[in-house]
């Protein structure tokens, strides 16, 4: 697939170059950064965790028992710590 933005427009033309995809499906999104973000409630308790001297592994931990969805890393647990 190939995008181009259109002059004096917000628009877009896409063009289907080859109409099949040669990579396999994840089974599982694990370390994909758009669904691995934190909300803003595990933000505000990696802080608070943070502050309190939590190890990063019990700061993941926690976070995963209380959304059972969450697919975030220990690499974003540590990245985020570094900014507070």
């Amino acid at each position: 697939m190939r995008g181009k933005s259109i002059k004096g427009s917000e628009g877009w033309i896409v063009k289907l170059l080859y109409g099949s995809h040669n990579l396999e499906l994840e089974n599982t999104l694990v370390g994909y950064l758009y669904v691995g973000r934190l909300i803003a409630n595990e933000k505000c308790m990696l802080v608070d965790m943070t502050k309190s001297l939590v190890k990063p592994i019990n700061i993941l931990l926690t976070m995963k028992e209380h959304n059972e969805r969450n697919v975030t890393t220990i690499k974003l647990v540590y990245n985020v710590m570094i900014v507070y």
